[in-house]
């Protein structure tokens, strides 16, 4: 049975299944997915010690809507999909590098530790997902999909309602074991890919909905860290 994606990155993919001489393997979507997120690290450092120089509320803003751009352009055209996951990954590290940088500069040494708590939570998931202790489900997307609604929604209400903001640092912790989970609907959509023969090119795609995932654990990996370096 094959399940559908919550992932709007990869849900494009899924429908695109077809046999090829040169089908998608998991190699392949490792060199790209290191290769995407080479360019965000460096993207990042350069923004973190660089960008105070030329650094707006305007290039900010312009660099969120260029991502965003790009991570749709991305996955609606294979063919064009290298191009614009390489922009998405290097205005990701822009903003990535700037968001960091203003936490570092409240939190000392939360960098290091966010990004080590990203790579753990990669790991013990990709465990999880390879020993099948966590089977992923019609059901276990169904519910995903209703947590992650739920909480966007949350989110906006909170800055709307003043009773709902108190509940923050619930919101911040559920959408932290939301993006962890949301990596295991990812590994089971490159594992249907793969197995159903979609072409190479496809590869691409299927690393944009990984990073865009990673970069969603890293930044709440941030957000929970400074809550917990508030409170002590």
């Amino acid at each position: 049975m094959r399940l559908r994606s919550s992932n709007p990155v990869l849900r494009n993919v899924t429908k695109q299944t077809y046999l090829t001489d040169r089908p998608v393997t998991f190699v392949n979507v490792a060199y790209k997915s290191i290769f995407l997120m080479a360019l965000v690290m460096i993207s990042a450092f350069t923004a973190a010690t660089y960008g105070g120089e030329f650094l707006t509320l305007g290039t900010l803003i312009g660099a969120l809507v260029i991502a965003f751009i790009s991570v749709i352009i991305g996955t609606r055209s294979v063919r064009m999909s290298p191009i614009f996951s390489s922009i998405y990954a290097i205005c990701e590290g822009f903003v990535l590098g700037v968001v960091s940088a203003l936490y570092a500069s409240i939190y000392e040494g939360i960098i290091p530790t966010a990004l080590t708590t990203t790579l753990i939570v990669f790991v013990v998931m990709l465990l999880l997902y390879s020993t099948r202790v966590i089977k992923i489900t019609q059901r276990f997307l169904s519910v995903m999909v209703v947590a992650l609604i739920s909480v966007i929604v949350m989110s906006l209400l909170s800055f709307i309602l003043p009773f709902v903001g108190n509940s923050y640092y619930i919101i911040c912790f559920i959408s932290a074991i939301l993006s962890a989970f949301f990596l295991l609907v990812d590994f089971s959509q490159i594992e249907t890919c793969v197995e159903s023969g979609v072409d190479n090119q496809y590869g691409w795609v299927l690393s944009l909905g990984l990073l865009v995932t990673i970069v969603w654990i890293y930044v709440e990996m941030l957000r929970l860290l400074a809550i917990f370096g508030r409170r002590n």
